[in-house]
């Protein structure tokens, strides 16, 4: 598959940076501008919510997410980022312009996405709500 990329006549605009450890992960979603989580309609990622997303959130850089119903709903609830059909190469494309173009709006999608992770959509949070489950099974 990676050769299949290469031989593609616009693989001279990728960055591919290969497999990275978590510190360099987070040193790159610091320079990053958005982050894409188009993952394609399939019955391992439909109903998914795949860290990633919530990664870009917490670097507070705003998303680019597939319009499955479960991504959609945070996207648009915590209005964090632009939600494609992920399929269409085109509409990921006018996201990712949109996105570069109103850099003001994009800077504020991310501040309301990393607020979401922090407050809402992390482990301390959900740990709390399985305890709170656990002691009224007992």
């Amino acid at each position: 598959f990676f050769k299949e990329l290469e031989e593609n006549p616009h693989w001279n605009r990728v960055e591919f940076v290969g497999k990275l450890q978590r510190d360099e992960v987070k040193a790159l979603l610091e320079e990053s501008k958005m982050g894409l989580v188009t993952l394609h309609p399939t019955i391992n990622y439909i109903d998914a919510l795949p860290v990633k997303m919530f990664e870009y959130m917490l670097a507070g850089i705003p998303v680019i997410a597939s319009d499955f119903p479960i991504l959609k709903d945070i996207v648009k609830k915590e209005d964090c980022g632009i939600c494609v059909n992920p399929l269409d190469s085109k509409a990921i494309g006018e996201a990712i312009e949109y996105l570069a173009r109103h850099d003001g709006e994009a800077e504020v999608m991310g501040k309301r996405g990393k607020k979401a992770v922090l407050e809402q959509y992390n482990w301390a949070i959900e740990e709390q709500k399985l305890l709170k489950l656990y002691k009224e099974v007992e």
